[in-house]
């Protein structure tokens, strides 16, 4: 195993895995307990932090465009796919969020990705502005996402050239492949783009668009219907069931549920408690607690948590972090 970490200061847990010929520059470089990290990946920046049992794959490239980068947040229990390339000055990622094989994330400004969200393969986020992407973003393969339109000469009179911040809020899907969000383009809180589209103007939220260029075709496909805190309560326990019987019976006492602050926890064995309404409350070392009508947790990075938000992160239920 060959690796060179430089920096002036560095927190390198001891068990990080490190495949061959890793090459991480910076001036201060955090590297959590249980990271791993595949051969041939370089990453070059002035501070440098890695989230617990986060995993980057074989051949990733991290750096600004032709010189290190300012900043590179990797959350907890992220992944990075094989051959990704990531050339912005600041990139931050958010917890559980994964960016698969092959994406190319390049350009002169920040890129910043919440928690929980998916960029598929083959993709391409480009930030010569500003881009952000909210939590809980979904995005299949070979989709794009600019924030600038420029190649036409202007010496010769082109009147197309464009640069603008691009935004995705929270809870955003873009639904199947070969979607392109344009630059400048607002996607409002929940919108769901339909496979092929060109999104050109912005969204509004929860609102569904197809086609080129996409249009909002709500009245047709509703997206999303109102859930009552009942429905999500007896939904979660459907979900702790599957859990349960995917991962085994020696969970089963593991979960509970409670009404909010006031209620009591009689259950000594509990390592997930689900509270239906308010904030989650401080209930106990590892302990992590969920609010339903908050959609937040505290996150305590036992084993069971990250099993069970793995379990739930893909469509059942996105929570966030405290």
């Amino acid at each position: 195993m060959r690796k060179e970490i430089s920096a002036a200061i560095k927190e390198v847990a001891s068990d990080v895995v490190f495949g061959e010929n890793v090459r991480i520059v910076g001036e201060r470089v955090f590297i959590s307990s249980g990271v791993v990290i595949g051969n041939d990946v370089s990453i070059c920046a002035k501070e440098i932090h890695i989230g617990y049992r986060s995993v980057i794959e074989e051949r990733c490239n991290f750096s600004a465009i032709g010189t290190p980068a300012e900043f590179i947040h990797i959350g907890d229990f992220c992944f990075i796919g094989y051959d990704t390339r990531i050339l912005v000055p600041t990139l931050s990622m958010g917890d559980y969020t994964a960016i698969h094989n092959h994406v190319l994330v390049s350009g002169y400004k920040a890129c910043r990705i919440g928690h929980n969200s998916f960029i598929g393969q083959h993709s391409v986020l480009n930030a010569s502005e500003e881009l952000i992407i909210g939590n809980n973003f979904r995005m299949a393969l070979n989709g794009y996402i600019w924030t600038h339109a420029e190649s036409g000469e202007l010496l010769e009179g082109c009147n197309i050239y464009y640069r603008a911040p691009t935004v995705i809020e929270d809870n955003v899907w873009l639904m199947g492949c070969n979607i392109t969000v344009s630059p400048g383009v607002r996607l409002g809180n929940g919108s769901i783009i339909l496979m092929g589209s060109i999104v050109t103007k912005d969204t509004l939220p929860k609102h569904c668009y197809a086609g080129v260029p996409a249009r909002d075709i709500t009245e047709k496909l509703k997206p999303y219907r109102e859930v009552t805190i009942q429905e999500k309560v007896a939904m979660m326990k459907k979900f702790v069931q599957e859990f349960i019987k995917i991962n085994g019976k020696q969970y089963a006492k593991s979960f509970i549920f409670i009404r909010g602050a006031e209620s009591k926890l009689n259950n000594p064995d509990a390592k997930i408690v689900v509270i239906e309404k308010g904030p989650p409350i401080p209930l106990g070392a590892g302990i992590s607690v969920y609010s339903l009508s908050e959609k937040t947790y505290l996150k305590q990075r036992t084993e069971i948590e990250e099993r069970f938000m793995r379990f739930l992160v893909g469509a059942r239920a996105r929570f966030l972090p405290i």
